[in-house]
């Protein structure tokens, strides 16, 4: 059987809209045109994707099944149409912004001198839409901190090898006055903090009673998803942030700072997992780059 595309995004349009009225304007198509067009996808599919019992637009249990799937599978076509047309392969990532902050920028200048004729789009946005995403195949590849795996409910789906594993370090101004006490777990957590990331997701990773002592203490005081922000906010000499060690050893803004190893209890560190779906045959370029960030990852 061949889906013709038109009539699947023709659907689409009709299955969002809620609405024949809407989605015709929508596609600039004449109302008949649209029916015809539905007509003939279900004619294809052996399928009924609209309940013709009821007087609104009501999808039918197949409906709901080809709107998730088909949105897939437009994206995918999109994309190869795109790499086609520009006559270069494109690759998209998703990675968490502490990752791109601290681990790609070296990792993708080798790629480029590798490989100079490929695209490469990394971006960044909440864990839950960037695997939506890898599930529709609108990008081949995702970099999140590796706890965030164990909150997976569909794991087995996915193609997971954590790449760059590395501690965190606390980072503080000399003059802080935590620095004339004994520095332990909990008397720093009674400071204030910056810290990029944390996110619920990652919270849901952390040890129950862990998390406990951390929301009693209001921790952190300050979540902003940048390691630069962070360390400048220690620099000024007020807060505390907790980084990735190599990348705070790389920082000329931190060579004036005191560094001191990962203070608290929960025993973290900067994990990174690279995701993609365990159903699609492995991608030679891709599977570059990912070496490439963990070489990187390695060296620091």
């Amino acid at each position: 059987m061949d889906l013709n595309l038109t009539r699947l995004r023709r659907f689409l349009s009709v299955y969002h809209n809620k609405s024949f009225t809407r989605a015709a304007d929508e596609l600039g198509v004449t109302h008949s045109a649209l029916t015809k067009s539905l007509q003939q996808l279900e004619q294809e599919l052996g399928i009924e994707v609209f309940d013709r019992t009821t007087r609104v637009v009501s999808p039918t249990e197949a409906g709901h099944r080809l709107a998730l799937r088909g949105a897939e599978l437009l994206a995918f076509a999109g994309q190869v149409s795109e790499d086609i047309s520009s006559g270069a392969r494109h690759i998209r990532m998703i990675a968490g912004p502490a990752v791109i902050e601290a681990s790609l920028a070296s990792a993708l200048a080798m790629f480029h001198k590798a490989h100079p004729d490929v695209r490469v789009t990394a971006e960044t946005m909440p864990p839950d839409l960037a695997f939506a995403r890898l599930r529709r195949r609108e990008v081949e590849l995702l970099l999140y901190h590796s706890n965030l795996i164990g909150t997976l409910p569909d794991r087995q789906s996915f193609r997971i090898t954590q790449i760059i594993d590395e501690p965190y370090v606390a980072v503080l101004h000399a003059d802080h006055p935590v620095l004339q006490t004994d520095c332990s777990p909990e008397t720093l957590l009674k400071q204030q903090w910056a810290i990029p990331g944390y996110d619920p997701l990652y919270r849901s990773a952390i040890p129950v009673e862990m998390e406990e002592r951390y929301r009693r203490a209001s921790f952190p005081h300050y979540r902003i998803l940048s390691l630069s922000t962070c360390l400048s906010l220690a620099a000024e000499g007020s807060l505390i942030t907790l980084l990735p060690e190599p990348y705070v050893r790389a920082q000329p803004a931190a060579r004036d700072l005191v560094i001191l190893p990962m203070p608290l209890a929960d025993g973290a560190r900067y994990s990174i997992s690279a995701i993609g779906l365990a159903n699609v045959p492995q991608d030679p370029l891709v599977n570059a780059l990912i070496g490439m960030i963990s070489k990187q990852g390695r060296q620091g």
